[in-house]
C-alpha cells in the first residue's frame, strides 16, 4: 500500500509482511531519494536497516546484545553513564580524541599502562606533579634531559647518586659542592684541580 508522510519528497511505498516463521517485516521505500527503511522482527532479533545509494546503517538487537553499524554515530545529551561488568575496549583505526572543558579524572584500582609507538607528550599550562608511593623510575635509551627556563631545578633524596658510565660533567657560572659532614673528592686515575685563582683552606689541611 502507498502513503505520503510529512517531509517526504514524493510518494512512499510502505509494506508490512506477517509470517509465522519469518516474523514481521516493515519496509518503507523512498523512490525519489533511493532510500529503503526496513524493520524485521523474527522472534530472535530486531533488525533496523536504512539503505541508501552510498551507505547502509543497521541496528541489530538480540536478548543479550545490541550491534550498531553505521558510518557516523553521534550522541547529543546532557549526561552519559556507561558501566561494564566485564572487559571494556575502545578501538579507533584513526585519530582518537578525549576532551573535557572541565576537570578530567583517569583512575584504575589496578595497574595502569600507557604506551605509544611514536612520540608521547605530557604538558600543562600550570603545574605537573608525578608522584609514586613506591619507586619512581625514569629512563631514556637515547638520552634523558630535564630543563627549566626559570626558577630552580632541584633533586632531593635521602641519598643522592650521580653516575656516568663514560663521562660526568657539571658546569655553571658558579658551582658549589658542599657537605655538612665529610666531603670526598677521589679519582682512581688522574685528578685535576685548576682555576685562575685556587684556594685550599681549612682548620687542618693535608696534601699528599
Amino acid at each position: 500500500m502507498g502513503a505520503s508522510g510529512p517531509g517526504a519528497a514524493g510518494t512512499l511505498v510502505c509494506k508490512i509482511e506477517l509470517d509465522k516463521q519469518g516474523g514481521i517485516t516493515v519496509q518503507v521505500d523512498n523512490g525519489d531519494d533511493k532510500i529503503t527503511q526496513t524493520i524485521v522482527m523474527d522472534g530472535t532479533s530486531i533488525t533496523i536497516t536504512v539503505k541508501g545509494q552510498q551507505e547502509t546503517s543497521t541496528i541489530v538487537q538480540k536478548q543479550d546484545s545490541i550491534v550498531v553499524t553505521v558510518k557516523d554515530l553521534t550522541f547529543d545529551t546532557d549526561t552519559i553513564t556507561m558501566k561494564s561488568k566485564g572487559v571494556s575496549k575502545w578501538t579507533s583505526q584513526d585519530t582518537f580524541t578525549v576532551e573535557s572543558t572541565k576537570d578530567m579524572t583517569l583512575k584504575t584500582s589496578a595497574k595502569l599502562t600507557q604506551t605509544a609507538t611514536s612520540d608521547a607528550k605530557l604538558s600543562s599550562s600550570a603545574n605537573v606533579n608525578i608522584e609514586a608511593t613506591s619507586k619512581l623510575a625514569m629512563k631514556g635509551n637515547m638520552g634523558a634531559e630535564m630543563v627549566t627556563s626559570g626558577g630552580e631545578a632541584k633533586v632531593d633524596g635521602v641519598t643522592l647518586k650521580l653516575a656516568g658510565k663514560s663521562q660526568a660533567e657539571m658546569s655553571a657560572a658558579m658551582t658549589k659542592v658542599s657537605g655538612t659532614g665529610k666531603l670526598d673528592l677521589e679519582s682512581s686515575g688522574m685528578a685535576n684541580l685548576k682555576g685562575s685563582i685556587t684556594s685550599v683552606g681549612g682548620t687542618l689541611v693535608k696534601l699528599g
